[in-house]
């Protein structure tokens, strides 16, 4: 209770500030294990992330970053009668601890904090929690901070999900290139 006095403190002083705006990005390779038997072939593709994101800028290079991000899922089964395509989606809320690196224009920082997520759209739900590292620039322009990070997210959990024709095993580990946009 006292750190959130404490952080509570910080955001009404005028030593700091708080920006809103969107972050998105790419993945770099697939969420899910493919399954394969010798009449089905089940894939688990992400093809982006993004959504809203908060940042409260705190006293001496440090801030607390809070994201709602939104992947989208889409599987695809081959079977020896066609192909189908399904889809689903995964809300992520990462909190991350930042500290930017001295500097007047372009601020290099690091980050890392926990990370909560949910699959939905398929047969099941499936929580996971995990752990996020990012780096990065925070790149002042004139109406407000463009930050392309790279991000690395650890999932605690092996989850287990069952699309419309098959199961899926989530991978653990995820890299992200990300740009965030704030005013």
């Amino acid at each position: 209770m006292k750190q959130l006095a404490l952080v509570m403190l910080f955001a009404a002083s005028p030593l700091a500030a708080i920006d809103l705006g969107v972050r998105g990005g790419l993945p770099f390779g697939d969420a899910f294990e493919s399954l394969r038997s010798a009449n089905l072939e089940l894939k688990g593709r992400n093809r982006f992330v993004i959504g809203p994101t908060l940042e409260l800028r705190l006293p001496a290079g440090f801030g607390v970053n809070l994201d709602f991000l939104y992947r989208r899922y889409q599987f695809q089964t081959t079977t020896p009668s066609g192909t189908s395509t399904s889809g689903a989606g995964q809300f992520e809320i990462p909190v991350m601890v930042r500290y930017h690196f001295p500097s007047i224009v372009v601020r290099p920082f690091i980050a890392g904090g926990p990370v909560w997520s949910t699959i939905t759209g398929l047969n099941s739900t499936r929580n996971s929690t995990g752990m996020a590292l990012g780096t990065g620039l925070d790149i002042r322009v004139p109406f407000g901070h463009v930050t392309p990070e790279l991000r690395y997210t650890r999932r605690f959990q092996d989850s287990i999900v069952t699309a419309p024709s098959g199961s899926l095993k989530t991978l653990s580990n995820q890299i992200d290139l990300m740009v965030g946009f704030t005013f």
